[in-house]
């Protein structure tokens, strides 16, 4: 027979065991959290960084920027990465060329593998503008004058006649010709505040036909005509500090039979650069001589850009004269045209002779 405290026993072990009151159950795992502060702006040119804080890092499984162009339905993905400073950051790669606002909205993934939204959306995403500075406007409106054309060729020749003057009964032509050819390139760039417009190089070669100038002849002597002449390379500089105001500074470098020659020049230019202005321009090259050029410039007739342009000069070296030219050039298309140029010049009032001259351009 069971005694009753074997009975109480059996009962006790088969009886539901239920958990200590004070045993709690555990805790829920921390929510993720993730702080971003979005960007009001970018400067053009740049890429779009979006950074964002988060906590605690283990539970992010992913954090990723969602972005497209103003206009665009499709969103492109972009993953933010850890940064060396704890935070994460995103790189969203800008064309140089954009100027509509971007889009973007940020989603976060816990390592529980639930996403959610942390900041805007796909119906309503955050625009960030693009900050375009005024020189850039100024530069991207020359280049849609030029076509989006930043280099050039170009080709000029010229026949300059001053007619024929008696020295000591002799008779003496006085003439010229002059080839260039050069190469141009448009930066548009600032530059320590300045705007450089465009670069210009080139080679030149001038051989003349003159009187025995400054020459003192015996009795009954006859003296030789002078044939003064230059080989020579130039480079150009063209410096814009408004659409309507511009300096360009030239150096020339050259020989011949006497030996090494220098030179130097500059323009200054009122008005638009490839439009209606004047320009005033000066330069001096030693054996040859210098020259001083007012010139006007316009454009009213379509297709027939053209010039008109006085000039004051003793070259090639000689006494100084007085040139009326004008010119004026066809646009074949927006890269190629030839142009002409006539002209009248004197050194001396009984007499004188005419310019002729061509021109060529081809820009890309």
């Amino acid at each position: 027979m069971m005694t009753l405290s074997t009975v109480t026993c059996l009962l006790l072990l088969l009886a539901p065991q239920t958990p200590p009151a004070s045993a709690t159950p555990p805790a829920p795992p921390e929510p993720l959290e993730v702080r971003h502060v979005p960007a009001a702006q970018v400067l053009v040119g740049n890429n779009l960084v979006l950074r964002a804080e988060v906590a605690p890092a283990w539970r992010l499984g992913s954090l990723v920027a969602h972005h497209r162009s103003a206009g665009e339905t499709a969103f492109r993905e972009t993953a933010f990465e850890l940064s060396a400073d704890g935070t994460y950051a995103a790189v969203v790669p800008l064309s140089p060329e954009q100027r509509v606002p971007v889009e973007y909205y940020v989603t976060a993934r816990d390592t529980d593998g639930v996403e959610t939204l942390r900041f805007a959306s796909a119906d309503a995403p955050y625009p960030v503008l693009i900050e375009v500075p005024q020189y850039t406007l100024e530069r991207e409106a020359l280049m849609e004058v030029y076509g989006q054309r930043r280099s050039r060729v170009s080709a000029f020749s010229e026949y300059v006649d001053y007619g024929s003057q008696t020295l000591n009964g002799t008779r003496y032509s006085d003439r010229y010709y002059r080839l260039e050819a050069d190469y141009l390139y448009r930066l548009f760039t600032q530059v320590g505040g300045l705007r450089i417009d465009s670069i210009r190089i080139g080679v030149g070669h001038l051989r003349a036909n003159t009187p025995p100038f400054g020459l003192t002849a015996q009795e009954g002597e006859v003296l030789p005509e002078l044939r003064p002449g230059l080989d020579y390379g130039f480079s150009e500089v063209d410096v814009g500090f408004s659409q309507y105001f511009g300096l360009a500074v030239r150096l020339t470098l050259g020989g011949n039979a006497t030996g090494f020659a220098a030179g130097f020049g500059g323009r200054v230019r009122i008005g638009r650069p490839n439009g209606a202005r004047a320009e005033l321009e000066g330069e001096y090259t030693g054996g040859l001589g210098g020259a001083g050029t007012l010139r006007l410039a316009w454009d009213t007739v379509p297709r027939f850009p053209m010039s008109a342009a006085v000039q004051v000069t003793n070259v090639p070296s000689g006494p100084t004269g007085v040139r009326l030219l004008y010119r004026v050039d066809y646009r074949f298309s927006e890269a190629f045209s030839l142009g002409a140029l006539a002209g009248y010049q004197a050194r001396a009032s009984k007499g004188g002779g005419p310019t002729l001259g061509l021109a060529a351009s081809y820009g890309w």
